[in-house]
């Protein structure tokens, strides 16, 4: 059972945070369940690769940050078929 986050993961979290109007550092540090250092290091890589923005006291995502959610949100759907087909062939093979 994995109990790590995978980057990815970690960087959709905190899309969804922002994405859902609670764009402040404490808000996405509470929401993601991140440290203070994973949070400005994230934070960090979303500004520099242009996903977030920074506006009266709250991040907000870009055009870009929208489509790399909706992205994310897609290989999210897709992992839990995929987990459901191999479950249920596995169960089928036994």
């Amino acid at each position: 059972m994995r109990t790590r986050r995978t980057s990815l993961e970690i960087v959709a979290d905190i899309l969804e945070v922002i994405q859902g109007g609670t764009g402040s550092k404490s808000s996405i540090m509470r929401n993601a369940n991140l440290s203070e250092a994973l949070t400005e290091r994230y934070v960090k890589l979303l500004l520099s690769k242009n996903l977030i923005y920074y506006k009266d006291g709250a991040y907000k995502l870009t055009d870009k940050g929208v489509k790399i959610l909706e992205n994310l949100r897609e290989l999210r759907r897709l992992e839990l078929r995929l987990d459901e087909l191999l479950n249920s062939t596995l169960s089928e093979l036994s």
